[in-house]
C-alpha cells in the first residue's frame, strides 16, 4: 500500500512523454490559459464576489480540484495517507519558549517581554531573518516542529489562506502534505539540539520575537543578537556544562563559548535544512531555495524520482551531518553522470509546475462561470427587512 501511490504516480509521470501536442486541455485547464489574467487581476475578480459565492467557489473547487488526477494531486494523496489521525485532532501551535534568565544567567536576569506578533517591529524582524529563507509556494496553516517531532496547527483555516493557495496552483492539504513529508524524512538524531535551538529569539534588552526561533536566527545569514541567558541556555540543556561559563561571560570567553554552540548548530542546521529542502520539491516544481540550496533543485529532483517519490525509501538515503557536503556533491556528479536521470529529474519538475498551473487554471474557471471577471464592484448586500410591527393587544 505504501508503495502503490508512488508508483502510480511514476507510471503518470512518464505516460506525459507521450501526450501528443494537440492534446485537448486537462481537465480542469482554460483554454485561454495563454492570456490568463495576472494575480493581481484574479485577486480583484474573487474580491467582487460576495463572501457566501467566494465560500461556494472554493468549496465547488475543493471538490473539483480532486478530480485532476495530476501527478501531483497523487503525490499529494500519498502524502495525506502517512497521517492517520484526523487533522483536526492534532495539535495547535504554541508559542516558542524562551531560556528563563533566573535559570541561565541569574547574574543578568533581564526579564522577557513578547512583543505583539502584529507589531510593525515583529513583522520587520521577521522579514529580516526570513527573507533569504526557502519560498514556498503555500500559505502554511500546519508547520512539522522538530524539536516535538509533532505536526501542528499553525493558523485555522480562512477563505483568503484558501483562495491565496489555489492561486498559487496549491490544492487544500498541501501545505500539511509538505510538513509529512518533513516528518518522513527526520530520523529524530538532532531532536535535542533542534529543541534547544526551538527557543524563541530574543534580543539584549529581553525583546521575545514571535515567529522566530533561535533557529531561524543563527540560520538566517543576518547579523542576530546573542544574549548570554539564550548561549547558556543552549549550552545548559543541550551540552550540559553548567559550571564552565556564567553570565555575564567575559569578552575572552566568548570564542570558545560561540565555537561549543556553534558545532552543535552546524550539526543540527545541516539535519533540518536539508530534509526541509527536500520537502519543499517533494510536491512543488520551480521552487526558490533558501540557505546554501538554490543550486540543488535539479538533484533533489532527481532523488525523488530516482526513489519512485517515496519518503520512506529517501530517508534511509540521508547522510549525518559529517557528510552532508558529500552527499551534496555526490548528487551533483551523478546527475552529471546520468544523463537519462537527469532528463527525469527535469520532466518531474516541469510535470509539477504544469500541475500547478491546472489547479490555478481551474480556480479561474470557478470565478468564470460565476462572472467575477466582468464585475466591477462586490454587489451590495439587499437592504434588511423592514420590521413587522407589533399587533395591538387587547379585547
Amino acid at each position: 500500500m505504501a508503495r502503490m501511490a508512488p508508483a502510480l504516480a511514476r507510471v503518470a509521470l512518464f505516460a506525459l512523454l507521450f501526450v501528443p501536442a494537440h492534446a485537448a486541455p486537462a481537465q480542469g485547464e482554460s483554454p485561454k490559459s495563454a492570456s490568463a489574467p495576472d494575480d493581481a487581476r484574479v485577486r480583484k475578480a474573487f474580491s467582487f464576489l460576495t463572501e457566501a459565492e467566494q465560500a461556494d467557489a472554493l468549496d465547488e473547487f475543493a471538490a473539483e480540484v480532486e478530480w485532476l488526477d495530476t501527478f501531483q494531486t497523487q503525490l499529494l494523496r500519498f502524502a495525506l495517507s502517512l497521517e492517520e489521525r484526523d487533522p483536526g485532532l492534532l495539535p495547535l501551535d504554541q508559542p516558542a519558549p524562551f531560556f528563563d534568565p533566573k535559570e541561565h544567567a541569574p547574574g543578568q536576569p533581564i526579564a522577557r517581554k513578547r512583543l505583539d506578533p502584529d507589531s510593525s517591529a515583529a513583522r520587520k524582524e521577521r522579514e529580516r531573518i526570513f527573507r533569504r529563507a526557502t519560498k514556498p509556494k503555500v500559505r502554511g496553516a500546519w508547520r512539522y516542529d522538530w524539536g516535538q517531532r509533532e505536526l501542528v496547527r499553525t493558523a485555522p483555516e480562512s477563505l483568503e489562506r484558501t483562495f491565496e493557495n489555489a492561486l498559487a496552483g496549491c490544492a487544500p492539504g498541501h501545505d500539511l502534505a509538505i510538513a509529512i513529508v518533513e516528518r518522513a524524512l527526520d530520523d529524530g538524531s538532532q531532536q535535542a539540539a533542534l529543541a534547544a535551538f526551538g527557543h524563541a529569539y530574543t534580543d539584549r534588552v529581553g525583546t521575545v520575537f514571535p515567529g522566530i526561533t533561535l533557529y531561524d536566527a543563527w540560520s538566517s545569514g543576518e547579523e542576530i543578537e546573542m544574549p548570554d541567558v539564550d548561549v547558556l541556555g543552549i549550552v545548559h540543556t543541550l551540552l550540559g556544562i553548567r559550571d564552565r561559563w556564567t553570565a555575564p561571560v567575559p569578552d575572552s570567553e566568548h570564542k570558545e563559548l560561540y565555537a561549543a554552540v556553534g558545532v552543535a548548530f552546524q550539526d543540527a542546521n545541516r539535519h533540518r535544512s536539508l530534509r526541509a529542502a527536500l520537502a519543499a520539491t517533494f510536491l512543488d516544481g520551480t521552487v526558490q531555495l533558501g540557505g546554501p540550496y538554490p543550486t540543488c533543485l535539479e538533484r533533489f529532483h532527481s532523488l525523488w524520482e530516482a526513489n519512485a517519490s517515496t519518503p520512506a525509501e529517501v530517508a534511509k538515503l540521508l547522510p549525518k551531518p559529517a557528510a552532508w557536503g558529500e552527499f551534496l556533491s555526490g548528487l551533483a556528479q551523478r546527475l552529471d553522470a546520468d544523463r537519462e536521470l537527469a532528463a527525469r529529474a527535469e520532466l518531474r519538475r516541469s510535470t509539477l509546475d504544469k500541475d500547478h498551473a491546472q489547479v490555478r487554471a481551474l480556480l479561474l474557471r470557478l470565478l468564470e462561470s460565476r462572472g467575477a471577471f466582468e464585475r466591477t464592484s462586490r454587489p451590495k448586500p439587499p437592504p434588511a427587512p423592514a420590521p413587522v410591527p407589533e399587533k395591538p393587544s387587547g379585547g
